[in-house]
């Protein structure tokens, strides 16, 4: 195998095929970055962890076809720090070892054969649609926080549901303590359809797409596997099985306290309340301390008191309905919060033991996020 490439190209797609390949391996092969040379003047490379795999083509000047399985890690590295300019790279498929060489430097490092790399998912579609790369990111940014990261009990709830109904996008994540819907008006040309996406293959997903809203992404749907096509490239993934949350049982709760608040003054009262918060997540103890918010005569009285201090802060709003006071997670509420792209929201409650919901201003359900109450016990 042989042939030639510019630097600037190449660090592009090695950079984005190493995101498939995962943080634990079971095999060497799946540490690596398959290369295959073709005679048409094309070079797939290919990464596949089993669970997420990225397979990039490029039309590169081909010498002579074959193929290899090199180490990602190294191989990435070495890449990213040649000098600009042409790398030739070349491998001898005796002992695959492979030279790589950018004007004065020059590489050989040891590869493998790639009659044991995992084949690339095939995924025989059952449904597809598109949405623009700005779309997206924006729904993955907003939903991610809210997926579980790990769930022994309900696995699937380490996914973030994608619900296509009635021309609209639901895109919902939840961790069973809060929950996350965004809704976006999408052109629908099958029938409506449900799957979930694991929240890592999102994670990976939101690291390659760009602000550019006029570059679509076409979603291609089998019963247990989904591809993400970019273009040049394609990325592939599982899909989780399992029931997930009923989720509009959720948004059908009547409230009947309704506040609308200036979004960046409850924002910088919690983060203030934050900072006095057990900021060790691996225990319970932020759980045990929330953030009281005292609700009544058109403020907020936003406190909490733990072994660091005690923080007092009030915020004006605009209140319906009764007073009450409530116990939140902090962090919960300003990932929220911070998931909202206004200046106002309106909060909506019943009762100090059920949720806290954050909805537009303007009445519509493009989002809606939820966050479960902590008791109080003084």
């Amino acid at each position: 195998m042989k042939f030639v490439c510019s630097k600037t190209i190449l660090n592009n797609i090695v950079n984005t095929v190493q995101k498939a390949i995962g943080s634990k391996t079971s095999h060497p092969i799946l540490e690596c970055i398959k290369i295959e040379a073709l005679n048409d003047g094309h070079v797939i490379f290919t990464a596949n962890s089993l669970e997420l795999c990225i397979e990039y083509t490029s039309e590169i000047t081909v010498y002579e076809s074959g193929a290899i399985a090199l180490p990602s890690k190294i191989f990435c590295e070495i890449v990213r720090r040649l000098p600009e300019g042409e790398v030739n790279i070349s491998c001898d498929e005796r002992n695959y070892i492979t030279d790589i060489e950018c004007d004065n430097s020059k590489f050989n490092i040891q590869g493998m054969g790639v009659e044991s790399f995992p084949d690339v998912p095939i995924v025989e579609e059952e449904y597809k649609t598109k949405i623009s790369e700005k779309e997206l990111k924006n729904i993955i940014r907003k939903v991610l926080p809210f997926i579980s990261p790990m769930e022994t009990r309900k696995p699937v709830l380490t996914g973030a549901l994608f619900d296509f109904k009635n021309d609209t996008l639901s895109v919902v994540g939840t961790d069973s303590h809060r929950l996350a819907v965004i809704n976006i008006p999408i052109e629908i040309n099958t029938i409506p359809k449900k799957f979930v996406v694991p929240g890592a293959t999102l994670g990976k997903i939101s690291q390659i797409l760009t602000d550019d809203e006029d570059k679509f992404i076409d979603i291609i749907v089998s019963e247990k596997n989904i591809m993400f096509n970019f273009g040049d490239f394609q990325l592939y993934s599982r899909l989780l099985d399992g029931e997930y949350l009923k989720y509009d049982v959720i948004l059908s709760v009547t409230n009947s306290i309704r506040v609308k608040a200036d979004k960046e003054s409850i924002v910088n009262s919690l983060e203030r309340a934050n900072l006095i918060i057990n900021d060790d997540l691996s225990s319970k103890t932020e759980n045990k301390m929330p953030v009281r918010l005292h609700i009544s005569y058109n403020k907020i009285e936003i406190s909490c008191k733990t072994v660091k201090g005690y923080v007092n802060d009030i915020v004006n709003v605009e209140q319906e309905g009764g007073d009450l006071l409530i116990g939140l997670n902090c962090r919960f509420m300003l990932d929220a919060l911070n998931a909202c792209d206004e200046d106002n929201v309106i909060m909506e409650f019943s009762a100090p033991g059920s949720g806290c919901f954050i909805k537009p201003q303007d009445g519509s359900n493009k989002f809606t996020f939820m966050v479960l109450p902590v008791r109080l016990y003084n």
